[in-house]
């Protein structure tokens, strides 16, 4: 599968069609299957701009991703609405989880001082491959 070694995942469907929602269920299933356990996963209704159209709830969209346990979002790629906020969302959860595992394995021992410098430049630090 794509997704094996993953650390992120984003599923999206289109508000507008209903059929694309039914199938994420499907790919749900899918990625329990094969990705890893703490895989950080977020579901996103696309096209909140076309409210007029929509044939998917945003409360059916909201409990798709409670009872999975997943993150949710309604965004716009066309209009720009909450598509930076999900990928700093996911990037977030990811950090959170890899500074949680980092910890586990080296517990701070009360040291020195830890000297943080500004970065470079601001670069992209994450790659992703869309599907």
């Amino acid at each position: 599968a794509y997704y094996r070694g993953a650390m992120g995942i984003m599923l999206v469907y289109d508000i507008t069609n209903e059929k694309s929602f039914d199938n994420i269920k499907n790919w749900i299933r899918n990625i329990e299957e094969n990705a890893s356990a703490d895989v950080e996963r977020m579901v996103l209704g696309n096209k909140c701009d076309m409210n007029d159209q929509r044939q998917v709830s945003k409360e059916r969209g909201e409990k798709l991703a409670i009872d999975y346990g997943i993150k949710f979002l309604e965004t716009s790629a066309k209009s720009s609405i909450n598509v930076e906020n999900a990928f700093l969302t996911l990037a977030r959860d990811i950090m959170v989880r890899l500074n949680k595992k980092m910890n586990d394995k080296h517990p701070a021992d009360g040291g020195g001082p830890v000297k943080i410098s500004e970065s470079r430049s601001k670069k992209s630090l994450f790659r992703c491959a869309l599907l």
